[in-house]
């Protein structure tokens, strides 16, 4: 008998929470309001599908017969959730960076930090941010003419300076 992952019915939310955001972007009226949210939404449902296809079953083992496989599998358990926690935290703190610093400080900050902490080199992680930020900013704000959010603290000292 088959058994679902537990790793897939979060897969699976991911996936609902895309099919969301493109039925909302759908209904938007200009098309540049609606091109990022539908082309993230969509790759991540790509994504998801492909995760899904090859991971959502178990194999065809059967429930574990000896307690030892079954604290085997719990201990995998409990790392894959604690690596989708942690990933979570980064995506989560990312969306806190966007929403007080704005796109052009977190994206560089986010790259940076995230390369860093990852084993990356010092020089690696400065190019990989210099080529992120400036192939978001370009197909954004000069090819589709969207502005990208500037942060609320950069507005907020900006409005005190001037």
């Amino acid at each position: 008998m088959r058994r679902i992952k537990a790793s897939s019915y979060i897969v699976m939310g991911i996936m609902a929470i895309a099919l969301i955001v493109i039925l909302l972007s759908i209904g938007m009226e200009q098309w540049k309001s609606k091109l990022l949210p539908l082309i993230l939404s969509g790759l991540i449902l790509i994504l998801g599908v492909i995760e899904l296809r090859t991971g959502i079953f178990e194999g065809d083992g059967g429930a574990a017969t000896a307690t030892g496989e079954m604290e085997i599998e719990k201990n995998e358990s409990r790392k894959i959730l604690r690596g989708y926690l942690l990933t979570g935290a980064w995506v989560g703190g990312f969306l806190v960076a966007i929403f007080l610093l704005g796109f052009l400080i977190a994206i560089p900050l986010f790259t940076l930090f995230y390369m860093k902490l990852h084993g990356s080199t010092w020089l690696g992680a400065i190019i990989l941010t210099i080529f992120v930020l400036g192939f978001m900013y370009a197909i954004s704000e000069p090819l589709a003419g969207i502005k990208l959010y500037r942060g609320l603290l950069p507005i907020y000292i900006g409005e005190l300076i001037y």
